[in-house]
């Protein structure tokens, strides 16, 4: 079975590909080569079985840019 994770905590994750997607919360997978112009958001649950824990440390501090980002549109 497919674990459900979020981007956010996915070393394969990158906030730093478009600062114009990045500053709507939204970042790229390295698996969705294919796809380009294809951002997603990185808190959503979903099924992934390419996924590949980040460090924990790299996971908080998206984490915590997201939740600031979040706090200076509101």
């Amino acid at each position: 079975m497919t674990p459900t994770v979020q981007c956010v905590a996915c070393e394969r994750f990158t906030l730093r590909e478009s600062a114009k997607f990045a500053a709507l919360g939204l970042g790229r997978c390295t698996g969705m080569a294919d796809r380009p112009g294809t951002f997603v958001s990185p808190e959503y649950p979903r099924q992934c079985r390419n996924y590949q824990p980040a460090p924990p440390v790299k996971a908080a501090a998206r984490t915590e840019w997201l939740r600031d980002l979040r706090s200076e549109g509101a």
